[in-house]
């Protein structure tokens, strides 16, 4: 199930990829479309392993990156996990920077980000 095209919502095996398909996240009713997705899929259906994959994202605004810090830690209480794939190297700079690389999980690609949540085939 997508909310329009921007953001796809799939199922791979029990974990959830929310792949935004934007290139630039930084008109303020993109981000909150962009928030109330994300925080829709803790909040209301519990789907408790997220990789948020933001290959195509090449600008990201200080909005933006307001809208992960709240979601780690939504994850965090309800004993998930958040893992952000696709970050291409100016925006992994801007992690850095902000210190976001510290609270943040990353991982390089899908593959990769599904190992790490133990992701597994549902029954």
């Amino acid at each position: 199930m997508g909310t329009g095209e921007r953001i796809v919502i799939q199922t791979v095996y029990d974990a959830t990829v929310a792949t935004v398909n934007d290139s630039s996240l930084i008109d303020p009713q993109h981000i909150e479309q962009l928030r109330t997705t994300l925080f829709d899929l803790i909040d209301n259906q519990d789907r408790k392993k997220l990789i948020l994959d933001i290959a195509k994202v090449r600008h990201l605004s200080s909005a933006a990156l307001a809208v992960l810090i709240p979601l780690q830690e939504k994850y965090k209480q309800a004993k998930g996990k958040l893992v952000i794939v696709g970050v291409c190297p100016s925006i992994m700079r801007l992690f850095t920077i902000t210190k976001l690389d510290k609270m943040l999980t990353f991982a390089e690609d899908e593959h990769k980000a599904l190992d790490m949540l133990g992701a597994k085939q549902k029954k």
